[in-house]
């Protein structure tokens, strides 16, 4: 089929491009327009689009413009409902926890949401003052709290390039709060006001809560569990500094993040356990259903949302034996995710996650084929070390400007780490589905808890020889947002030439 260009095959990836550009004005320049004039004008768009069936080209500019107003809509209708006037005094609120409470120094600090009042709904970052008694160890996830509040709005660290109000606002919270020690008492709260999806995944939460107490109950060391709870229930808050810096100066930082390979071993495994009968439809809407609730039980992370919506379309187009993985797939991910948080564009987990799979779908087949597939059939170690080689590469492509911007550091020795972390983080997470599984049967969940520590003490001891190799790691990288942009620009750009010069050659 001849085309007018690359972008004409995905439809969907331009419409993703263009709300992606309507969320960027939209946030990056306030409007003197009302919410609904975004919306108006992206209706507007469609209705001269229906009429100017004859001329594609101007249909699909409509069309494209329309995705622009959509995201402008969706953004500004997001930051309207942000926007909450709070109360200069402290200011009594019923609310409930949304996450399991964690000391920090003379402080514990947890997720919650007022419910009831005039505040109904709001959700804050609350620091809880520790008691002499140690009242603070009843919180807990799920549970209602009366206390007294002071709130303010979130303010950026100091000496920081980090953007705390807009990483809270990604996540739905408007302010922080800071509650004293005597100030507070569990209360019962009804939550019939919530929705069944909230409702949902605070159960969930409380699920994953119990299962990591059941963790620690097994006996695990420390640091272990920490990463193995942080890989297979989505929970970081125990990864010491020391941790986090080790796995991010040895490029496997990606590990500890629930994402895409994450949950593919995660749906072979559903494969294997569901590889009965000659009901393919059934049995991928079984996995579908699976993975889901592994990604509520997880906390619905951007990162592990892209991977779940990415792999319900494979299950679906797969049972229609239809192309399964492409960029239409990706941009239908990305368009799922910003209908449903279109601040979801400026989160770090899901820039990163979207641009992986970006540099992998573009990238991965051409360079891939450099090496005759049917002589990589015919020597298999070597064919999975060359996937595992490109794979990672591509990868690295696609992350490393936003590694540079964010962290300011570029791992060296990125490929070493995962032919040495990906095999043992495969076992440690089949390892993790098999000890909760046999948490029923003592003896055995005993001894899988001693073999995943195993297994998660040898992942650490790798990650921190390499993370120690000499140069294993640039670090004070400085760039702006602009020349972040332009890397990527002139990546493009040098893709679309080479493919074009390779075309052209054919011919």
């Amino acid at each position: 089929m001849r085309t007018n260009g690359p972008l004409q095959l995905y439809p969907l990836l331009r419409m993703a491009l263009a709300m992606a550009a309507g969320i960027f004005v939209a946030y990056e320049w306030a409007s003197p327009f009302p919410v609904w004039a975004w919306l108006a004008a992206s209706a507007g768009c469609i209705a001269v689009a229906v009429a100017c069936r004859r001329w594609a080209v101007a249909q699909g500019c409509l069309i494209m413009a329309s995705c622009f107003f959509l995201g402008a809509y969706l953004l500004a209708r997001q930051l309207q409902s942000l926007e909450r006037v709070l109360p200069e005094e402290k200011t009594a609120c019923t609310a409930v926890l949304l996450s399991e409470p964690q000391q920090r120094g003379k402080v514990v600090r947890a997720d919650m949401q007022v419910v009831g009042g005039e505040l109904d709904g709001l959700k804050v970052k609350a620091s809880v003052l520790r008691d002499a008694e140690q009242r603070y160890r009843s919180l807990h996830v799920g549970q209602g709290i009366r206390a007294l509040m002071s709130l303010q709005k979130p303010q950026n660290f100091t000496d920081s390039r980090f953007n705390y109000p807009l990483y809270l606002r990604c996540r739905g919270f408007t302010a922080t709060a800071f509650i004293l020690a005597d100030e507070w008492q569990i209360e019962q709260v009804s939550l019939q006001s919530w929705s069944h999806l909230q409702r949902t995944r605070l159960v969930a939460l409380t699920m994953r809560q119990n299962l990591l107490r059941r963790y620690l109950d097994m006996g695990i060391g420390e640091e272990e569990a920490a990463v193995a709870v942080a890989m297979t229930l989505g929970d970081r808050s125990r990864l010491t500094n020391e941790l986090r810096d080790m796995y991010s100066m040895s490029g496997a930082s990606h590990i500890l993040a629930l994402s895409g390979m994450h949950l593919g071993i995660i749906y072979m495994l559903f494969s294997f356990l569901l590889s009965f009968g000659r009901w393919r439809w059934l049995r991928e809407m079984l996995i579908v259903v699976g993975i889901w609730a592994y990604v509520f039980l997880t906390g619905l992370s951007p990162s592990a949302v892209r991977a779940a919506v990415m792999i319900t379309i494979y299950s679906v187009v797969s049972v229609a034996d239809r192309n399964r993985m492409s960029l239409n797939a990706l941009a239908f991910a990305a368009l799922v995710m910003w209908m449903a948080n279109p601040l979801s564009l400026y989160d770090v987990g899901f820039q990163m996650s979207f641009m992986a799979v970006l540099a992998i779908l573009v990238l991965y087949p051409a360079v891939f084929g450099w090496v005759d597939r049917q002589w990589l059939n015919s020597h298999r170690i070597i064919k999975w070390t060359w996937a595992m080689v490109v794979l990672s590469c591509c990868a690295q492509v696609g992350v490393a400007p936003l590694t540079a911007y964010y962290f300011g550091r570029f791992s060296v020795y990125f490929l070493l780490t995962n032919f040495a972390v990906i095999p043992l983080a495969t076992l440690l997470l089949y390892l993790s589905v098999a000890l909760v599984a046999c948490m029923a049967w003592p003896a055995a969940a005993a001894w899988l808890a001693k073999l995943l520590a195993l297994v998660a003490s040898w992942q650490n001891a790798a990650v921190q020889w390499i993370s120690q190799l000499p140069g294993s790691h640039i670090e004070n990288i400085m760039l702006n947002r602009l020349q972040v942009f332009l890397i990527y620009v002139c990546m493009a750009a040098l893709i679309v030439f080479t493919a074009r010069c390779i075309q052209l050659k054919k011919k």
